[in-house]
């Protein structure tokens, strides 16, 4: 007589942002269309020790180590396994506890209720972190392009266009969002989106003469030359969405320094990214050519500034003359040296003025005296 048989569901998920565990979601029975779903509160291993104990089940775990994946494995139910999966007459339980059947799904492999949550269902946070898009603050930015990529990602992932004010304040920044919160202030959020995205054009939409002069006239001053080439063609597209790739090329070109530009040909030049290629090696052999030039610098300091031997140091003579030798210091500096010539003048002259006043007052008192 053949053992009964049944097949279980293993799937890995997250116990937190650090562990994966493996859960076990439906059983069903061997020759059986219903599949039995146990509860959330029952599908850890530590709810089903003897069939995690199994050898097969074992090996499944071993293959699940990352998230998402899912088995479908027959296991062989032996006494102990009927007795925990089964009741008496042979309906499937758990521990005495009747299961509720799985939704029917066409896809055997996946149950309905494992498949991802609907996006009208899930927070607004959840969903902006699947969305490509950089913040809009109002400055130097297009609003007419940042609003096209944001509908473009919204409608990517399927958010309803009622929910799009919502999305849409997750992605302002400084005076975009002033304005999102005065627009509140005086609309509801129900509005619908043609009007949220008509006020914003509208005070958003148009660049100012200062906006367009920076981004015509923005050049490369320092630091690596393709970050400047791709903050050239943003503030270009900002400007100007209808550049034409041509003319992006000669803006960002004429941007760069004279040296640089004379090593870029303009024939080889046929789309941006090749003007990008271009500008990296550019960088990196300049870069190279810095590098030789600061180890030859180096080299050449080091052997400039190379000590002297020490047999080329002298004994302080002053030291040596007042009983001290094999001092090594400076001699303009040493505390033993005799002063020069010019500073004993000197005293002598303050000595001689001295005393010549000191005579001159003993002589004019003497006179006082003979009077």
């Amino acid at each position: 007589m053949t053992s009964l048989r049944a097949k279980f569901h293993f799937v890995s998920d997250s116990l937190d942002a650090k562990t994966t565990i493996v859960k076990v979601l439906t059983i069903q029975l061997e020759g059986e269309d219903t599949i039995f779903q146990f509860p959330k509160e029952y599908q850890r291993k530590e709810d089903h020790p003897k069939l995690f104990d199994t050898s097969v089940v074992k090996n499944v775990v071993k293959s699940m180590k990352t998230r998402g994946k899912f088995r479908n494995i027959w296991v062989s139910l032996a006494d102990e396994l009927k007795d925990q999966y089964l009741d008496e007459e042979g309906n499937v339980c758990f521990d005495g506890i009747y299961l509720d059947e799985a939704p029917v799904n066409p896809n055997p492999a996946l149950p309905k209720f494992s498949q991802s949550e609907p996006v009208e269902n899930k927070s607004i946070h959840s969903v902006v972190k699947d969305m490509i898009l950089e913040k809009f603050s109002g400055k130097n930015q297009n609003a007419k392009v940042f609003l096209n990529l944001f509908v473009q990602e919204c409608n990517r992932l399927k958010i309803e266009n009622t929910r799009f004010p919502e999305v849409l304040r997750l992605f302002l920044e400084g005076p975009a969002l002033d304005w999102f919160l005065a627009f509140l202030k005086t609309h509801t959020i129900s509005r619908p989106w043609e009007f949220w995205q008509n006020s914003f054009l509208d005070t958003f939409a148009e660049l100012s003469w200062a906006e367009i002069n920076y981004a015509y006239t923005f050049r490369y001053v320092s630091g690596p030359m393709l970050d400047y080439a791709l903050k050239k063609i943003n503030l270009l597209l900002d400007a100007d969405p209808e550049l034409t790739p041509n003319s992006q090329i000669n803006f960002i070109v004429l941007g760069l320094p004279y040296q640089i530009r004379t090593r870029i040909n303009k024939r080889d030049l046929n789309s941006i990214d090749q003007l990008m290629s271009c500008i990296r090696q550019l960088e990196n052999s300049s870069t190279s050519n810095n590098n030789k030039n600061k180890n030859s610098l180096v080299i050449e300091n080091k052997s400039q500034n190379k000590l002297p031997n020490r047999s080329e140091y002298k004994p302080c003579s002053y030291c040596k003359d007042k009983g001290f030798p094999n001092r090594f210091h400076p001699e303009n500096l040493c505390r033993n040296k005799q002063p020069s010539h010019k500073e004993n003048f000197k005293n002598d002259k303050i000595k001689m003025v001295n005393n010549l006043e000191v005579q001159d007052s003993i002589s004019s008192s003497d006179d006082s005296k003979n009077e």
